[in-house]
């Protein structure tokens, strides 16, 4: 069986290699002026790692939920986490791989293929906000059964600022894009009403992941907290990319900082994927004990124990 630790390990290694790649593209690309190592990066390694990530989230995520037996309080939240999954990467093969003019999209041979390639990326867009809208469902239902047994936590100072930072973005942004009457982005469609939900869900996402971190972390720094600091911090860095998405749209930012923002999108996909292992870990020591630890053979990840540390429910 492979530990939360390695899978940690493995994914934070892939990370720092994607981005020691992103930094040479980069540097290619000033000296030269060629987009073309931009696009190399993007188009390949950069898809690559987002499908593998999502993929990776998307089987721990079913087994956390395998985990929890029928009835269990826990089960329907995992369940919705799985569908987020699920819906990350359909939004990513569909947006990133077939969205894209490289050599790994089978669309790119077909003689329509730049319709469907255009049509790929508009429609992977639109599975950003509905991957949000399940995850956002599964945390309220965590945050249900915290309050329920009384252990949760409450918002610290630091997590009054995250929130400020994310918040005041989303007014903004509403303020000057969705309420504005010449509505700059183009006309009003439902796929962009759609797209329009994703900054208010990370508001929502990120209070809900706070207030899971502060509650699992008031009964020790364990596997459990450690998942939803991944959950924390993935949701972060997707406000952090998106808000750098939109301030480099206007030059509102510093070229320096529209360049970072290009690249945040893949530890918040690193922390994604490695959210649920620090989960499955967890239960499968409180069904199996040290032997899940300290015989990688002795337990398969597929097991089907039932027993969890937290939430009580």
């Amino acid at each position: 069986m492979i530990r939360a630790e390695e899978i940690q390990r493995l994914v934070s290694w892939s990370t720092l290699l994607l981005l020691l790649l992103a930094v040479a593209s980069f540097a290619a690309w000033w000296r030269t002026g060629d987009w073309m190592w931009m696009r190399a990066f993007f188009d390949y390694p950069g898809v690559l790692f987002f499908v593998g990530c999502s993929l990776l989230g998307l089987r721990l995520s079913y087994l956390c939920w395998r985990q929890f037996a029928p009835g269990d309080a826990m089960r329907p939240a995992w369940l919705l986490i799985v569908l987020f999954g699920l819906s990350q990467l359909t939004g990513g093969v569909i947006g990133h791989l077939l969205g894209s003019n490289s050599a790994l999209n089978p669309l790119h041979y077909l003689a329509s293929g730049h319709d469907l390639i255009r049509t790929a990326a508009a429609t992977g867009r639109l599975f950003s906000p509905i991957s949000m809208l399940f995850l956002a469902a599964g945390l309220f239902r965590v945050v249900q059964i915290c309050r329920k047994n009384g252990v949760l936590a409450g918002l610290k100072t630091f997590d009054f600022l995250l929130l400020g930072i994310v918040t005041v973005y989303t007014i903004h942004y509403f303020a000057a894009v969705v309420l504005s009457s010449q509505h700059p982005e183009g006309p009003v469609t439902p796929s962009k009403i759609l797209t329009w939900m994703s900054d208010p869900l990370l508001c929502v996402l990120l209070l809900q992941a706070i207030l899971i971190r502060r509650s699992a972390a008031n009964l020790g720094w364990g596997l459990i907290a450690r998942c939803w600091v991944a959950f924390t911090a993935a949701i972060f860095f997707t406000s952090v990319g998106d808000i750098g998405l939109w301030a480099s749209a206007r030059g509102v930012i510093p070229f320096g900082l529209q360049a970072a923002s290009w690249y945040v999108w893949y530890p918040a996909t690193a922390c994604y994927a490695v959210a649920p292992a620090y989960q499955l870990q967890a239960m499968l020591r409180a069904t199996h004990g040290p032997a899940c630890d300290e015989e990688p053979d002795a337990v398969g990840i597929t097991g089907t124990g039932r027993d969890k540390p937290w939430p009580p429910a």
